[in-house]
C-alpha cells in the first residue's frame, strides 16, 4: 500500500533547518496575495495562562486584500511529510487552523506535484498583536531569521522584515536564557545583523 503524503507551507520558524525532523526535505516556495503578521499568541483568550514565561506572540499570515493584494507575497518553504505524521505537527502548531490553499496560490518548486498546500493560520481566539503580557521572543525571532538568511539569503532575510506587520509590538530580549523551546546557537555577528535590520525596520513608521 503507498504511503499517503501532505504538503504543507513553513512561512516562520518551519524555514530553519534545525527546527524540523532530520530526513524532512524542504523547498522554497512563494504564496502570493497573503502577508505575515506578529499576531498570533501563544495562549488564547478563552485560556488559563499556565505558564506567563510561555505567553507571547509569534507569527502568522494574513490575506491581502485591495490594491496591495497583486504585490503580496510571501517566501517560505514547502515539505511533504506522510500522513501518519500530521498530527504531530498539528501539535506543535498548537492554538493554530490548518487551511488548505490551491497550488495554483503559490510558485512552486518542479518536484512538488501536490493539488493543495496546507498552511497554518492563528485561530481567531489566539489571534492578537505583541504587548507586555504577550511579547515577541527574541531568541524566535533569531531562529526564523536564520532560517531565511540560510534559504533566501540576506536579501530574503531583510524581504521577511521589511514586509512582516507587527514589528511596533513589545520585542522581549530573551537570548541569555531562551524560552522559545527551539531556539538555535547564532554567531555574535548574525546576531548584530538581524538587530541592526529590525532596528531600521522598527523605526519606519507604524503599519
Amino acid at each position: 500500500m503507498t504511503e499517503q503524503f501532505i504538503t504543507y507551507f513553513g512561512y516562520g520558524s518551519l524555514v530553519n533547518r534545525d527546527t524540523r525532523p532530520p530526513a524532512e526535505q524542504a523547498d522554497a516556495a512563494r504564496l502570493h496575495g497573503w502577508q505575515r503578521v506578529w499576531g498570533h499568541r501563544v495562549y488564547g483568550s478563552d485560556e488559563v495562562i499556565a505558564d506567563a514565561r510561555l505567553a507571547c506572540c509569534s507569527l502568522s499570515v494574513e490575506k491581502v486584500s485591495g490594491w496591495a493584494q497583486d504585490s503580496a507575497f510571501i517566501d517560505g518553504v514547502v515539505v511533504s511529510i506522510p500522513l501518519a505524521e500530521l498530527p504531530m505537527l498539528d501539535e506543535r502548531e498548537s492554538g493554530y487552523d490548518r487551511i488548505e490553499l490551491p497550488a495554483s496560490a503559490f510558485d512552486l518548486p518542479n518536484n512538488c506535484t501536490a493539488e493543495y498546500i496546507h498552511m497554518y493560520v492563528s485561530e481567531k481566539t489566539h489571534s492578537g498583536r505583541s504587548n507586555e503580557q504577550y511579547p515577541i521572543l527574541q531568541s524566535y525571532v533569531d531562529c526564523v531569521l536564520a532560517g531565511y538568511c540560510a534559504v533566501f539569503e540576506r536579501s530574503g532575510m531583510e524581504h521577511f522584515v521589511d514586509s512582516t506587520q507587527g514589528w511596533d509590538g513589545i520585542i522581549k530580549n530573551d537570548r541569555d536564557s531562551p524560552q522559545y523551546p527551539r531556539a538555535v546557537k547564532l554567531p555574535q555577528s548574525q546576531l548584530t545583523l538581524f538587530d541592526d535590520v529590525i532596528k531600521a525596520r522598527r523605526q519606519q513608521p507604524s503599519q
